[in-house]
């Protein structure tokens, strides 16, 4: 588990696999966690299995944690803003104080070493401002060099973005995680569920009847349950 200040928060595991549940997430990975927050906050009795003893220790552990607004579409940017406005007002809206997300707006630059690149490069600026990206700069390569001084000199053009950068995915994980959960210190809303997490849990099989999911098979036994997410 990372270290403070998520040791000020308990995970809610189980050992004893629950009968049933509103909501079943396979899977304890970002996605799983953030589905498990998100369900719970909704009010749904959700039940998470993953067949590793700790959240977030396969592919999330091994992601980059990079994130940006620079897209070419606005419903992207308008879906990932919507995130990265969670991620900088985590704790709060989370429900746990002080927690830190591991936020680094460092920036992303994109350069263009040729007139074809830089002319892509100019009008997909153009379109992002007219989608209300208009923090995005267009750098000729003479400034991008002035504040990057390892940028070759055939570098002509460049587009920059200071709000885009990392985040620790382990610890957002995690903070979805605690979230959902309601253990110790998390202030939970009125309203909300609390998630239950298996661990430990190797899913088997999906139950199906008459076409339709009704259960989900582990080693240990099955959980009833009317919606999974494959996480």
């Amino acid at each position: 588990m990372p270290d403070e200040p998520v040791a000020a928060f308990r995970l809610r595991t189980t050992d004893v696999l629950p009968s049933t549940a509103d909501l079943v997430v396979v899977g304890a990975g970002v996605v799983g966690c953030a589905t498990a927050f998100r369900a719970a906050r909704a009010g749904l009795r959700t039940v998470v299995l993953d067949a590793r003893p700790r959240p977030a220790t396969l592919t999330t552990a091994a992601a980059t944690g990079a994130y940006r607004l620079q897209f070419d579409n606005a419903e992207e940017i308008a879906l990932v803003r919507e995130g990265i406005e969670l991620y900088e007002d985590f704790a709060e809206r989370a429900g746990l104080p002080g927690y830190d997300v591991g936020l680094r707006p460092q920036g992303y630059l994109f350069c263009a070493r040729d007139e074809d690149a830089a002319t892509r490069q100019r009008e997909l600026v153009a379109r992002q401002h007219a989608f209300g990206l208009t923090d995005v700069e267009l750098l000729d390569g003479d400034e991008a060099r002035r504040r990057h001084p390892w940028i070759a000199d055939e570098v002509t053009q460049a587009r920059f973005r200071a709000g885009d950068g990392f985040i620790d995915q382990v610890r957002l994980a995690w903070g979805y995680a605690l979230a959902a959960s309601g253990g110790p210190g998390v202030d939970r809303p009125t309203g909300s569920a609390e998630a239950t997490f298996a661990l430990g849990q190797r899913v088997t099989s999906l139950r199906v009847v008459g076409g339709r999911i009704v259960a989900v098979e582990t080693h240990d036994g099955a959980v009833a349950a009317p919606l999974v997410v494959l996480a």
